[in-house]
């Protein structure tokens, strides 16, 4: 009896090829994505934590304007320092090779291949050396001397190499990076002396940096530079690329094989239901409950196994390929592969216990009833339901009238299609949906807020007037007084500034006459109108406290804007000071006079570079959810003319052609397919809402939650197109239904 139940279930699986395939490629793909999308964040994330600890990663970088005792600092804060120093040097003409001084407390570099330099010896970063033809033992000539490559190095405090935050982009032809020893360093001209300090205290780092500042300002010491590593680029992309990674693999694919396992749960219960006239005849003929119920758990179980051990070791074999293409943006020493079996473990039982759940439920309600009642087709219900019932169908077509009726009289067959095509909306909309919302940030936000070209930000404050066809602001990087890992800017503007474009949420123009604090911002800090802001300047430690006045509307950055003169006035500066300038066109100042320059285009095409960096994990996640989509369209609409069959052989047997029926049946399904799309909006866009909550909730990122129209009506198009494609094919299945069909159904 066993091996004829087992054969039984191999015929039926073969009979419906497409669902079962389909299921199975469902499984495959999400589980598939779960694994690899969660190992490579996970090993991006242990890689740069093992760096850090392991190569002593700094927390801050300073510059000062005489010589200190670093000892004496060190102890006096429980921290390492070291002095260390970088030189921009030419090797060829338009080709900057930036030389770093050879550490061994903090900022310790890691041989990737060779050995440390030694005397006129340095190690080049790998990209830059063999980009320009440089391999270990060749001569490189730095500054007009010689040097002999003598291997390839990992900086931690330059894991993402670029020359400055307005380029983004690194070219290796024009920049690279090198490390020589301490007394090769100090013969290259114009180096630049800078100080180290990682502290063991690993809490409040931004208070114990305040307090570094502090004493050293105590001893007159003058700070020229200050450089945390959390605003640091080449170091934060990195974190925050793992961080994005992290709560993007765990929100997204989960939520693919979740959706996938509840719809393929709804599938079983309905396969299942659908044989009750077999499972009836089963037991009359002596089949016990216990046999019963492990032949129908071998569908979910094939079904799940195959899907997700595939998919598993898919997942297994992509994670090593997608995270050495991370590394490549990156580069990194790795300490060894990490997979995490939770996951793996996660994506295999997960299906398991829902769909064998499922199918033991539904089975164990099924066999209470009476074999003879079962044979007959269970439990009748010929009852028409409230919705059939309220219909007022009398002056519609025939076909219109057989096409609604068809919906309302399998309302459970009705709504496992809308599920479907709800899920399905999801996942192929989910792509389009982050990028509305980048397009948004940069495009309705950053571009639309900054009227300027250029920001110029001094390394002291100026006062008077600002040079001509300029304006001039304020600026204070502040942190919470009771969390100081949320840090912001506090900018003093003119009160009637053209540069500065705000709105409130009506979308009226907004003047930064008071205080007035971003969208993003309040939502990171849960504020709103009339609360009490208090802070610390990171600076001198200082607290000041702000009561908000006004909510902009923008999502171009988290700042908290002010009239310039109660800027100054609150920070204790001279009425007409001001720390930068915005100017439509390039500028030149005397050497050493400017911190930082920034490109509003820069900005945009940074922010870009970002996300196409996590490009092949984004879309990758498109493309699996886009095919899931295709999958469940078409699963669903097979599994609609399967439980249709009597009728269709039915209709046969009266006489109708072929187009008749398929326009009868598969078109009855348009309305739904199209009510799914678009309860799948709302749908889409709460769960995304969600998933940007966790976003702002772990790496402070605060995105707009968007749907781009033209997108909408592409995933329209996709969906439909997919839906006629499922059409066609089962035109197939409708074709091989025989008028014999209606024979067998009995007292269906």
């Amino acid at each position: 009896m066993v091996m004829t139940l087992f054969k039984k279930a191999i015929r039926t699986m073969r009979e419906h090829k497409a669902r079962y395939v389909g299921s199975i490629l469902l499984l495959i793909i999400s589980s598939m994505m779960l694994v690899m999308a969660n190992n490579t964040s996970i090993n991006l994330d242990h890689t740069f934590t093992s760096f850090s600890e392991q190569n002593v990663l700094s927390d801050a970088e300073f510059s000062v304007d005489t010589s200190i005792d670093i000892t004496a600092l060190g102890k006096h804060f429980d921290a390492k320092v070291e002095l260390g120093g970088t030189a921009d040097c030419e090797v060829n003409p338009g080709q900057t090779l930036r030389v770093f001084s050879l550490m061994d407390t903090v900022n310790i570099p890691a041989v990737q291949e060779g050995n440390l330099p030694g005397a006129s010896e340095i190690m080049l970063d790998r990209l830059f050396a063999e980009t320009n033809g440089y391999e270990i033992g060749d001569i490189i000539t730095v500054a007009n001397k010689d040097f002999t490559v003598s291997g390839y190095a990992l900086l931690p405090n330059y894991i993402y190499i670029v020359k400055s935050k307005e380029v983004m982009m690194n070219d290796p032809k024009t920049f690279g990076i090198g490390v020589v020893g301490q007394e090769d360093f100090s013969t290259l001209p114009d180096s630049n002396p800078v100080y180290a300090i990682r502290f063991n205290g690993r809490d409040h780092i931004k208070t114990q940096e305040t307090a570094v500042k502090n004493e050293l300002r105590s001893q007159g010491v003058h700070i020229a530079s200050w450089q945390s590593t959390a605003k640091k680029m080449n170091v934060s992309y990195v974190s925050m690329e793992a961080g994005v990674l992290s709560t993007m693999s765990a929100a997204v694919p989960f939520m693919m094989l979740s959706l996938a396992c509840v719809l393929l749960g709804m599938l079983m219960w309905r396969m299942v239901r659908s044989e009750s006239v077999l499972i009836g005849t089963f037991y009359a003929q002596g089949y016990r409950k216990r046999e019963l119920r492990r032949h129908y758990l071998m569908f979910p179980l094939i079904v799940s196994l195959i899907g997700t051990v595939v998919g598993s070791i898919f997942g297994i074999f992509l994670t090593d390929v997608m995270f050495q293409f991370m590394l490549a943006a990156f580069p990194m020493p790795v300490y060894g592969t990490v997979y995490h079996n939770g996951i793996i473990v996660l994506a295999v039982l997960l299906p398991i216990i829902i769909l064998c759940g499922v199918t033991w439920m539904i089975i164990g309600r099924i066999l209470k009833t009476p074999p003879a009642i079962l044979m007959k087709g269970g439990e009748s219900k010929n009852k028409t339901n409230f919705i059939e019932r309220s219909l007022r169908l009398d002056r519609l077509k025939f076909s219109a009238k057989f096409q609604i009726r068809e919906q309302a009289r399998s309302l459970s067959r009705s709504f496992f299609l809308l599920f479907g095509v709800v899920v399905a909306t999801m996942l192929i909309l989910y792509g389009f949906t982050m990028k509305s919302s980048v397009d948004y940030m940069l495009n309705e936000g950053v571009k639309e807020m900054y009227n300027l070209n250029y920001e110029y930000v001094f390394k002291s404050e100026k006062t008077g007037e600002p040079p001509a066809g300029t304006e001039q602001f304020g600026a204070a990087y502040v942190s919470l007084a009771d969390n100081d890992d949320i840090s912001f800017y506090i900018t003093g503007v003119l009160p009637d500034t053209e540069r500065i474009n705000l709105k409130d949420t009506s979308g009226q123009k907004l003047k930064p006459e008071q205080n007035t604090i971003t969208a993003p911002l309040a939502q990171k800090l849960n504020m709103s109108v009339g609360d009490t802001l208090t802070v610390f300047d990171t600076e001198n430690g200082k607290e000041h406290t702000f009561i908000v006045d006004k909510l902009a509307d923008t999502y171009a950055g988290e700042f908290l804007f002010m009239p310039l003169g109660q800027f100054n006035s609150e920070f204790a500066l001279p009425s007409d000071a001001y720390i930068g300038i915005w100017s439509d066109e390039p500028m030149t100042f005397a050497q050493g006079e400017i911190r930082s320059t920034k490109s509003i285009d820069a900005i945009v095409a940074g922010v870009g570079t970002l996300i196409d960096q996590m490009g092949p994990m984004i879309y990758g996640l498109i493309f699996a959810a886009v095919v899931l989509g295709l999958i469940i369209i078409y699963i669903v609409t097979g599994l609609v003319v399967d439980e249709g069959r009597a009728g269709i052989s039915l209709m046969k047997v009266f006489g109708y052609r072929k187009k008749e029926i398929n326009k009868l049946i598969l078109n009855s399904n348009t309305m739904i397919v199209v009510l799914g799309y678009l309860l799948g909006i709302p749908a889409l866009l709460g769960t995304v809402g969600a998933f940007y909550g966790s976003l702002t909730k772990s790496l402070q990122i605060v995105l707009p939650v968007k749907l781009n129209a033209w997108y909408m009506l592409l995933g329209f198009i996709v969906v439909m197109v997919t839906y006629q494609f499922a059409k066609w094919m089962c035109r197939k299945k409708v074709a091989r239904i025989p008028m014999s069909e209606a024979l067998k159904a009995g007292t269906e």
